[in-house]
């Protein structure tokens, strides 16, 4: 009998951790950038890059690029392959970006 209050217990936490952390995506991809740009105060970098999960048509998705110096770095009209996630309704965020065919780069 002791153990149904704690299933219950630890089922009840479970949903709660769950619920409020809400749905997150990570999605690892080639991504052909077609444009970079920033807020006006420095504060928020990203890409504009094709997403490569529509099939039908070309469509842009934005990323959040955290790192300043990983901004500067990428360049337009050139694809590289990534990594990037996102939490429920917030924007995409670049966690990993390397140059396709680049074994020789530091990890």
């Amino acid at each position: 009998m002791k153990k149904t209050p704690c299933l219950l217990f630890l089922f009840i936490f479970l949903f709660v951790v769950t619920a409020c952390g809400g749905p997150s995506t990570s999605t690892s991809s080639d991504l052909y950038v077609v444009k970079k740009a920033h807020s006006k105060d420095d504060k928020e970098a990203w890409i504009i890059a094709y997403d490569p999960n529509s099939m039908t048509e070309k469509k842009e998705i934005k990323i959040l690029v955290q790192e300043p110096m990983v901004w500067n770095l990428i360049e337009v009209n050139k694809t590289y392959f990534s990594s990037y996630s996102k939490k429920g309704d917030n924007p995409w965020i670049l966690d990993q970006i390397e140059h396709l065919g680049d074994n020789d780069s530091i990890r």
